[in-house]
Order: structure tokens, then sequence, then C-alpha cells
């Protein structure tokens, strides 16, 4: 029998790291009621001091191998540390709370706008924290099967929808985990996703809907590459299908896997679109007519139309466009005009992962290609909230080297690791209870860095790599 191995002092030690900022976060929850507000600049530094943690663990985990069970029970620990905070750096579980009583009661959340009268007849108390209470639900009808079976089976609070997010994230934590086997990538790195401060916190903490996408994107990639589901398997198409209809992001993934689907899968997944919002389109209507902030899309066209928050490209682009003095020449729309400019170029980024999946079948290819449109995605965005970048986290992991490769390879993470590190800055927003609005300073370091790393990455990886697997070597 084998006597199970101690972890080593340096996973011990940068463990405790993570923990202190996690337990930071956690004694200032409880004791000020809230991690924003004037207290937000301590949750910053908490995080960072995690997020210290978190990358002195990588480092570790590369030269002497954290075991499994340690990996998993630290994970755990950590979930459950936040689980006793009360969500303080996002109000979207409100919403959740509500839509999930009005659907338990036969109402649908596409039918008017929160604080419309006729629903005063389903007032519950976390009506009065949900956000943008002019708007019916911005959420897609996935979502709403969690929300309800949440409401329906758990107590009505804060704390029941975190731990449902939580129990849906390590769930996606077990697919990742599978993927990395498929591909053959050393399971360890599930580190990258399990001990990420940002995927605890917006979680555990926040209780994002994230989860719900990101666990069903992940179950579509395992049944689409494991050896053991046919190839031919529905079951791929129609998962990704549901999780497009959490967050439509994942529909971006769709160019890669086209050629490794074949007519029946590509049809599956329309109809999953078509047969899981048709009930709710029949039920509330589409929204694009139906007034501002109803129907199945209608606030969602809404949130694209009006809010622009923490934006990489185009938030400055537009603010550039619309400072050209173009509504003196009868284009009154630079809105319009940034918006035809910025996705035609992502439409032509799109086009190049469609051909280029075309010729790449292996699983760890169609992986690794498949973060390229959600980078994309994430530098694009009107409004970027640090919750948003968890699906990149998750297939970025899949760019760190398998056996045999270089370990240049951890180079591709460099602008998301930045990133990840600086997206808390973010949370300054909340700092004056009675004015939220963004600082300028605060883009600057998320963005400006991660756009040099991107092309830094870019090019490296075109040019000096190749160039330098192409020299001939010398023996001496």
């Amino acid at each position: 029998m084998s006597v199970p191995q101690r972890p080593s002092l340096a996973t011990v030690a940068t463990s405790l790291v993570l923990l202190t900022g996690f337990i930071g976060l956690v004694v200032l929850d409880a004791t000020n009621g809230t991690l924003r507000d004037e207290f937000v600049t301590q949750t910053m530094v908490w995080y960072l001091v995690a997020f210290a943690g978190f990358v002195g663990a990588v480092w570790v985990n590369e030269r002497t191998p954290i075991q499994m069970s340690w990996i998993w029970g630290a994970a755990i620990v950590f979930r459950l540390l936040l689980l006793a905070t009360s969500p303080a750096l996002s109000d979207d579980v409100y919403r959740y709370i509500w839509e999930g009583n009005l659907l338990s009661q036969g109402v649908s959340p596409y039918q008017a706008p929160i604080n419309a009268a006729e629903l005063d007849a389903f007032d519950i108390p976390a009506r009065a924290f949900v956000n943008n209470p002019t708007f019916a639900s911005p959420y897609l009808p996935v979502t709403h099967g969690i929300f309800v079976l949440t409401t329906v089976l758990l107590p009505e609070s804060t704390l029941s929808f975190q731990f449902a997010m939580t129990v849906l994230e390590l769930g996606a934590a077990w697919g990742i985990l599978s993927l990395l086997k498929i591909v053959g990538i050393a399971p360890r790195r599930i580190l990258l996703w399990l001990w990420n401060p940002i995927v605890v916190v917006e979680i555990a903490h926040g209780a994002h809907l994230d989860a719900i996408m990101i666990v069903f994107t992940v179950a579509a990639l395992v049944a689409t590459f494991h050896s053991k589901v046919p190839e031919t398997s529905l079951a791929g198409p129609i998962l990704l299908g549901l999780a497009t209809l959490t967050r439509p992001i994942p529909v971006l993934l769709t160019p890669v896997l086209f050629w490794r689907w074949n007519w029946p899968q590509r049809l599956a997944y329309a109809a999953t679109l078509i047969l899981v919002t048709g009930p709710f389109v029949a039920w509330s209507g589409f929204g694009f007519t139906d007034g501002p902030g109803r129907g199945v899309f209608g606030s969602g066209q809404e949130y694209t139309e009006s809010f622009r928050f923490n934006s990489a490209i185009y938030q400055a682009f537009e603010q550039w466009v619309g400072g050209q003095g173009l509504d003196d020449r009868g284009l009154n729309e630079p809105r319009m005009l940034t918006m035809i400019i910025v996705f035609s170029t992502f439409f032509l980024v799109m086009a190049w992962v469609w051909n280029a999946a075309r010729s790449r079948h292996d699983a760890i290819s169609l992986l690794r290609l498949s973060a390229v449109p959600i980078a994309g995605y994430t530098l694009i965005t009107p409004v970027f909230h640090p919750w948003y970048v968890l699906l990149l986290v998750a297939l970025m992991i899949f760019h760190t080297p398998a056996l045999g490769e270089a370990n240049r390879r951890w180079l591709a993470l460099a602008p998301w690791a930045w990133l990840t590190a600086t997206l808390v800055f973010s949370y300054i927003t909340y700092e004056d209870p009675e004015m939220f609005f963004e600082r300028a300073w605060v883009r600057r370091v998320e963005w400006w860095p991660t756009l040099a790393l991107v092309v830094g990455v870019f090019v490296g990886q075109r040019f000096l790599f190749r160039r330098s697997e192409a020299l001939p070597v010398h023996s001496v």
C-alpha cells in the first residue's frame, strides 16, 4: 500500500498566499457587509494577493507537479470560503432570483420590465435590488431553466444561486480535465482553472450565469472530441446549441466545428436554437418591435445599443469616430459606422477561422483555434465585465504545451494572464455608491498592455519562433 505523498513546501506556501487573499475578501465582507463602495480598494488588494499566490502555484505546478487531490481539495475550500460572502461586485443575481420567481408562477420574464405595475402582484425583496428595472429579461431561454430549478429546489436567496453556479462551474472543470486528457496535455493544468481567482470570485461570489454557458460549452467539446462518442453523435451540436441559448458567445465556435460536423449535426445545432427559443417567442414575442426592453431579444438589443463599459477597442474607436465631425457630412450615426467597421473586421477574422478549421482535424488544433474567435470577441465587444473572460480562460488552457512541445507556448497566455489580473480594477466603478462611472486609467491599465502583448505574441509566433525552428542545427 503506497503512502500518500506530502505536498512540497512551495505548494503549501503558494496555497497559503491564495488562501490569504480569499480569507481577506471574506473578512472584509463580514466586517463591512460589502466588497464595494469605499471598501472596493481593499477588495482589489486582496484579489491581487490571491492572484500572486495563483501565479506562484502555476510556477510550482510546472516544476514539482501538485497532487490532484490537493488541487481539487484546495479548489473546493476556496469556493466554500467565497460562498460565505454576499454578491456585491454585481447585482445580476437579484435578477436571477426575480426571474426564477416569475417563471415558478407561470409568468414570462420577457413580457414586461421589472418596474411594470402589472408585475406588482409577484413582488419579492430581490426585485428592489435588480439593476436596469426598465428592461425585461435580457437573458436567453436556457438560463431560465436553471433559474426556475434553483428557485423551486433551493431557498430563495443569493446563496442558493451562488451554490448552483459553483456546482455547474465545478462540472465544467471536470469537463476541462477530460479534454486535457483527450489532447495529451498534463491533467495537472486544471489548476489554471480551479485555482484562478477570477473564476472563484466571479462564480462562488458573483454567481454569474456564465457557469451555465461554460458547462454546456465544455460538455459539447467533450462530446465532440471524446473517442468513445461516435463522430456522428448529435450530442455535441445540441449541447453547443444549449450553450448558445445561455449567452450567444458560443456561436463563435461554430466556424471551428463546422468541418468536424456533418450536415445532420449542423442541422441539429440550428434545430436546437429554433426548438428551444420558439416557445418563448410564441409566449412573449421577439422583442424587436414590442417596445424597449420587452420580448425574448428586446432587452438584449437595448443593452447592445445603449451600454458601453470597459471596452478594449470598440469604445475608444466609437469615441474617435464621433469626434471626426461626421454628423456635418450627413452621417449622424457614429455608433452605426463604428459597428460596421469593427464587426466587418471581426467577420473577416471569423472567415479566416472557418477556413483554417477546414485543414485541422485533430482535437488539440481545433481546441486551440476555438480560442481565437473568443479572444476576438473579448477585444471588440462594446461591454466587457470581468466575468466575460471566463470562457476564454477555459479555452486558453489548451494553448499550454502538450507533451514534447516547447515551453515557449506559455507565452500565448501572457495577454490574458495580464487581463485576468487587472480586470479587478473595473470594480472601482462602484467606489462611489451615489454615482457609478468609469475611470479612463482603468481601461489603459487593463487593455493597453493586453493589446501590446497580443501583438507581441502574434509577431513572435508568426515570425520569430518559426524562423528559429527553420534554422539548421549544427553540432559542436
